[in-house]
């Protein structure tokens, strides 16, 4: 029966089927229109999110970490960066003032946002995987696909960290880069810039501060601002090695990597030069010798700036406190908290004694003078004394 049927409406069959595999083939051209709308879609509203989050920002903490160092960048997420919230906007003046507890919600500004900048190069599928969620979770990571992360190629880390930022991030005024094992008061580091900068011209700053005064310089277009080196003899062998250097006997002076800010000027100008600018086996004194030729950058010697390879102890006036494990960090956050933004250390010490850069020397003799570091009460003297 079943054979008499097909042979008596063969022709019948054959048309239905041929409109059956056209009529399939159309659903399945709408099904891949729709899936490709769909991932067009995706992408673009990512790419406008992204812009969204970038367009008002204007003050970046920009913090180099290596892909394995997720403990230490949710230890800073947890402390430090919270501070933000202590500049708020009050008739659309942007002002300091303690703002933060335990218990208190703390709300963040989209002016200021701090970056964690890791190289993912090489990395395994695994590895790579964990940040994209950690990426995913926290919204605060950059990661440089094309940057295998290790310590010989921190200079280009900067460089391409620069490029991401001159960019993606607009309105960029100013950032402030510090490693993932330094503790940064960058409300402090924002309220200063806010009144002060790239002139900083005031009394409240002279007691911390030395700058470079030039005549003929009436108004700076720039700032370079942290704890400047100019003496540094190159190094010739270990883990800081300049094969490459031939400039002069000593570094350019620069400032001393745990801790510095830069202005946007200073990012564009590196950022567009990124393939004509040498890297040096160390970031910050390669940010020395991108920096030496520009004019109308105003350098700024801070004794606030705890950022040299070994910490000078510990100051409640300090902006940076640079070789903190995470457990510092942890007990400076609670001390700040407890005391209401008043105390930075549990018991203030000094281990070495910071001094005051002379500009108007060379280089060489720039750095050999104690500067006397001062509490908010009492001077404290250098040679491991507590107060």
């Amino acid at each position: 029966m079943v054979a008499i049927f097909i042979k008596r409406h063969k022709s019948m069959l054959r048309v239905s089927i041929f409109f059956f595999c056209i009529g399939c083939g159309i659903a399945l051209c709408f099904l891949r229109i729709d899936c490709a709308n769909a991932v067009n879609t995706v992408t673009t509203v990512s790419a406008r999110q992204g812009a969204i989050a970038t367009s008002g920002i204007e003050y970046a903490v920009l913090v180099l970490t290596s892909p394995l160092n997720e403990e230490r960048r949710n230890v800073i997420r947890s402390t430090w960066t919270n501070f933000v919230s202590n500049i708020f906007v009050e008739n659309g003046e942007r002002l300091y003032k303690w703002n933060h507890s335990w218990t208190e919600k703390r709300s963040n500004h989209d002016f200021i946002k701090v970056y964690f900048v890791v190289g993912t190069k090489g990395l395994s599928t695994e590895k790579m995987n964990m940040l994209k969620t950690e990426s995913t979770r926290s919204n605060d990571m950059v990661l440089l696909d094309n940057l295998t992360d290790k310590y010989e190629n921190l200079a280009m880390k900067m460089k391409l960290s620069f490029v991401w930022f001159h960019e993606n991030v607009k309105n960029l005024k100013y950032i402030i880069k510090c490693d993932d094992d330094s503790f940064v008061r960058v409300d402090l580091i924002v309220k200063v810039l806010e009144a002060f900068a790239p002139q900083m011209n005031s009394y409240t700053l002279n007691t911390y501060i030395s700058s470079q005064v030039k005549p003929s310089m009436t108004q700076y277009r720039g700032l370079y601002w942290g704890y400047f080196n100019g003496h540094a003899r190159v190094q010739l062998k270990g883990k800081w090695q300049e094969q490459d250097w031939f400039l002069c006997d000593n570094y350019l002076p620069y400032a001393l990597g745990g801790g510095y800010v830069v202005s946007r000027n200073i990012i564009d100008f590196i950022a567009k030069n990124v393939d004509f600018l040498s890297s040096y086996r160390s970031e910050d004194i390669s940010m020395g010798v991108w920096t030496a030729p520009l004019d109308g950058i105003n350098r700024v010697h801070d004794v606030r700036f705890d950022s040299e390879w070994i910490s000078r102890g510990c100051l409640n006036h300090m902006l940076v406190r640079h070789k903190q494990t995470t457990q510092d960090m942890f007990q400076m956050y609670k001390a700040l908290v407890d005391s209401k933004g008043e105390n930075l250390c549990k018991t203030e010490t000094i281990e070495r004694g910071a001094y005051e850069y002379k500009w108007n020397s060379r280089p060489s003799q720039c750095c050999n003078s104690l500067h006397h570091l001062f509490s908010r009460n009492k001077e404290i003297i250098p040679g491991n004394m507590k107060t």
